[in-house]
């Protein structure tokens, strides 16, 4: 039996069309609702973009996600436009039943010749110890698939889904990992950027449906072994619509992954 991050690689898996077009199949396995998570089919067009380009390590990516995606057969056109010494610049489409839905701008770059200052002007986040989190409980129904497939511990003032409360902050602290505890690679970084719950969720409860209007993900490196940090927040609601910030540290306190993303908060009826 396949573990979780075997079958994450095989569902971001393209094959060549033609010249710059690849195919594949987004799955139900990393699904939100109905539909695909966002930082799952960004993660299979970046796969798709890198097979593409001279460079093969993703290192910025925006994403406008105009319709929603279905499961199933899935295309991804690439559109190189710059190749430089360190990076290499496209822009993909990602097509359903002949239409557009998912327009991305990404630049990728080769980590293992990268070289130049390393500076942190702020340290990694004091998270409690991950033997002491909270294991999110999986219940068929209330959880999306997604979360079968991926282990999160949460910090106890992240309990969303016990302990919502107005006076809480909207922000999530939480340890991710694939639940057989592979080492993370580039792609799961991009699908763990936009894997949280909603942190809105933290300050009002399972309040309604939060789709991704923009994404935009950046990489900074590859992970060592072990449970990666992950924060989430949200500071502002205007007029329904919010931003979702995240950063990914890992086991040795490196910054590894930041994201921002305009999300719509549809409040239940």
């Amino acid at each position: 039996m396949k573990t979780s991050f075997e079958n994450f690689k095989d569902d971001i898996s393209v094959l060549e069309e033609e010249p710059n077009l690849w195919k594949g199949n987004l799955s139900d396995r990393w699904s939100i609702g109905s539909t695909p998570n966002g930082g799952y089919s960004m993660a299979f067009a970046a796969k798709a973009i890198s097979k593409s380009l001279v460079h093969k390590d993703p290192l910025s990516i925006s994403a406008n996600y105009l319709e929603r995606l279905d499961f199933g057969e899935t295309l991804v056109r690439v559109y190189p436009i710059h190749v430089s010494k360190s990076t290499s610049t496209a822009r993909a489409e990602l097509i359903q039943q002949e239409k557009i839905k998912v327009i991305f701008t990404a630049t990728f770059t080769d980590f293992s010749k990268s070289n130049g200052l390393d500076l942190s002007i702020r340290k990694e986040p004091n998270f409690e110890p991950y033997e002491s989190c909270i294991l999110q409980p999986f219940k068929e129904g209330f959880n999306p698939m997604l979360e079968k497939n991926i282990e999160k511990k949460y910090c106890k003032d992240s309990l969303w889904w016990e302990r919502s409360n107005k006076e809480n902050q909207a922000a999530l602290n939480l340890y991710m990992s694939w639940p057989e505890k592979e080492t993370a690679d580039l792609f799961t970084l991009i699908l763990f950027l936009d894997a949280t719950t909603p942190p809105i969720f933290n300050k009002l409860g399972s309040v309604g449906w939060v789709p991704t209007i923009t994404l935009t993900s950046h990489i900074r490196g590859f992970p060592v072994s072990g449970p990666l940090k992950v924060l989430a927040k949200t500071e502002f609601v205007t007029k329904g619509f919010m931003e979702e910030d995240r950063e990914i540290w890992d086991a040795k306190g490196n910054l590894v992954g930041q994201s921002k993303q305009m999300a719509k908060l549809r409040i239940k009826k």
